[in-house]
């Protein structure tokens, strides 16, 4: 669509009429339905790298399917020692955050609502809503269950209308047939269009384009650059750099003496320079398994056991996806609250639990001392595109041969009878934790 220049196009998000409106004249409402949700942008047909995210998705599920809930304040999250893993927009008005341990979140809200996660359910939803973005270009990044960028790119000729409409009718779509709403971000460059979706919660749409980019993001605070962590911000307010527009102006030998490596990207992204393509074809590159217990934990036989169950849904999901890993990570939080991780590469590919465990068991041996208290114990598999090799030659080859028959005899088992089926010694005496989270990255 060619438009005259000097003008300012709309797109109605109602009835999705579109054009322009002459010189610099702003519509107070659509021409066509008079509706007051349009959007208007001197390169709103321009513009084709989108930036899809569900508001609240969790919860928004949740309250989809119990409509009673609707006006509550709800979180998704684990019991008074797990932590918000989502809160509604209600439950945001009372300063309840994701991450914030449940505890804090009920004395906030003495009239919250707390949900265990539903991580099945919501996971089939989210395919529901890639398979409508697929629907409107191949190029789909998904960078989360409830996230993702958008290329559309070439698609004009084929949907016969801008990218920013067929956008605003897929908001409406997910809309009506999911029963959820997406906030939308359009922009030139992934980094903006992340940035654009959050500034209009929920429902929103709101596009960032060449022109004004740089002068946008000069008055913005620096955490709302992409990948720039707490940390790291707080570094540079320390150098009385508060703003977007105090990192562009900065000397580069100033931000890399605060940043280090990172400072010419973190000066890129400042600038609107972003020059990431949309990758559909990504894949995870890790699988784990965490839980937070209901009490603190310090003996290493109660760790022991709980890394042997964690271990055993590593595997499960390793198997399920037909993937195996070397490098096997353990992650511990202690009672106050820090992350201590620990690594080791084995010799060969695997996806069996008994050889995750054998490595997390030692791992666990080294840290243990008896009187450090933790409160969260995760186990991992960094993905690997090797193939393990199936010979079998000494007497070792041959004892994880027969562990490994024994394993799959086991899974076989679990499969026809349930998981609780055939337990091991050491997880009988084992405390139920508040929460166990199965993370693929």
């Amino acid at each position: 669509m060619k438009l005259a220049s000097h003008s300012i196009s709309y797109l109605c998000r109602d009835c999705f009429s579109y054009g322009y409106a002459g010189g610099q004249t702003q519509l107070q409402h659509c021409p066509e339905c008079a509706s007051l949700r349009i959007v208007q942008h001197a390169e709103l047909f321009e513009l084709h790298l989108a930036h899809i995210d569900c508001d609240a998705f969790y919860c928004s599920v949740e309250k989809r399917d119990n409509p009673e809930l609707a006006e509550k304040p709800v979180i998704v999250g684990g019991g008074d020692r797990g932590v918000v893993a989502a809160a509604c927009y209600v439950a945001r008005q009372y300063g309840i955050r994701s991450a914030m341990p449940s505890w804090r979140a009920k004395q906030a809200c003495s009239e919250l609502v707390v949900l265990k996660p539903r991580m099945a359910h919501y996971q089939k939803i989210s395919r529901q809503i890639k398979q409508m973005m697929l629907s409107l270009t191949p190029l789909v990044q998904s960078l989360s269950i409830d996230e993702a960028f958008v290329d559309m790119s070439g698609t004009e000729k084929l949907h016969k209308k801008p990218a920013a409409v067929m956008l605003a009718q897929f908001q409406a779509d997910v809309a009506k047939q999911i029963g959820i709403t997406v906030s939308v971000g359009l922009s030139y460059n992934k980094s903006l269009a992340k940035i654009s979706s959050d500034q209009d919660k929920p429902h929103g749409y709101f596009v960032l384009g060449t022109s004004q980019a740089q002068s946008w993001l000069a008055t913005q605070p620096c955490s709302i650059i992409f990948g720039l962590g707490k940390r790291a911000t707080a570094r540079l307010q320390a150098e009385n750099i508060h703003s977007v527009g105090d990192i562009q102006n900065a000397p580069l030998l100033q931000l890399q003496s605060i940043l280090g490596n990172d400072a010419a990207r973190i000066k890129a992204l400042a600038s609107g320079q972003d020059e990431r393509a949309v990758l559909p074809s990504q894949k995870a590159k890790s699988i784990s398994s965490e839980t937070t217990f209901a009490s603190d934990i310090s003996d290493l036989e109660s760790l022991l056991a709980i890394a042997e169950r964690q271990s055993q849904n590593v595997s499960k999901q390793l198997k399920q996806k037909s993937v195996q890993g070397r490098t096997v990570t353990l992650k511990l939080k202690t009672a106050a609250h820090k992350i201590i991780t620990r690594s080791v590469t084995i010799g060969q590919p695997t996806q069996m639990a008994f050889r995750i465990f054998s490595e997390i068991s030692r791992l666990l041996e080294k840290q243990i001392d008896g009187k450090t208290k933790y409160r969260l114990l995760g186990v991992g598999v960094e993905l690997s595109s090797e193939i393990a090799e199936a010979s079998f030659f000494t007497d070792e080859h041959e004892h994880l041969f027969r562990k490994e028959k024994l394993e799959q005899a086991v899974d076989s088992i679990h499969l026809k009878l349930g998981q609780n089926s055939i337990t091991t010694g050491r997880q009988l005496g084992a405390k139920p934790s508040d929460r166990d989270s199965p993370k693929t990255k």
